[in-house]
């Protein structure tokens, strides 16, 4: 039953995404390859995941997964495939600030694997903003090459252009948006640490379940 929950995001995203799939192809007269695509990556994403986590080269705990699958189902789903992006003006930048949350996460999950809480505080913490960072531009950079792959303008130039704006306004806002996302996970740390880091005890727990 254990090993069942690990699933558990992987199971509740493509249960999600089947029935995204069947609304959008019912809905939408205009379908688009690329939003059908977009229903299969969260799945396949999480599932890899936990093929990781069997392999105990690197073990993200449920936790993360669940905050992951959220950030999927808002990126791909509603933001891509049903239009929030365009239905709802601040709903990128909503989530590029709770990437570099979650991003920041991951990158202290990771550190733990590794028993990274023998490091320094501070060298945590710098090491969390610049890898956030460079994930971050690393993200910006997969939305040029798919608009120059498919003309579409993810990266919204256009929209930034007719908004009196400079062409770049958007890929830089959504890379400034983030650092309030890892300020945030620096305000967890503080509370956590005020509470002799229990979430992350629990965390930790978790990353050696897995590897048992």
């Amino acid at each position: 039953m254990k090993k069942l929950t690990n699933y558990l995001p992987f199971i509740i995203d493509l249960i999600l995404s089947l029935i995204a799939t069947i609304v959008y192809s019912v809905i939408t007269e205009e379908k688009e390859f690329i939003a059908y695509v977009q229903f299969l990556v969260g799945p396949v994403l999480l599932l890899a995941i936990q093929l990781l986590n069997l392999t105990k080269l690197v073990r993200i705990p449920i936790l993360l997964n669940y905050l992951l699958m959220l950030h999927l189902i808002m990126a791909l789903l509603l933001g891509g495939g049903f239009k929030f992006y365009d239905l709802i003006p601040s709903w990128d930048m909503i989530l590029h600030g709770y990437f570099g949350f979650l991003c920041s996460a991951l990158v202290f999950c990771i550190l733990l694997n590794f028993n990274g809480e023998k490091l320094s505080l501070i060298l945590i913490l710098v090491l969390i903003f610049f890898v956030t960072m460079g994930a971050a531009g690393m993200w910006e950079i997969c939305e040029f090459t798919m608009d120059s792959l498919t003309g579409s303008d993810t990266q919204r130039i256009q929209e930034s252009i007719d908004n009196g704006h400079t062409p770049v306004y958007d890929t830089m806002m959504d890379l400034i948006i983030a650092i309030p996302g890892i300020l945030l996970f620096y305000f967890y740390i503080l509370i956590d640490k005020l509470n002799k880091y229990q979430i992350t005890a629990y965390l930790y727990k978790d990353i050696k379940r897995i590897n048992q």
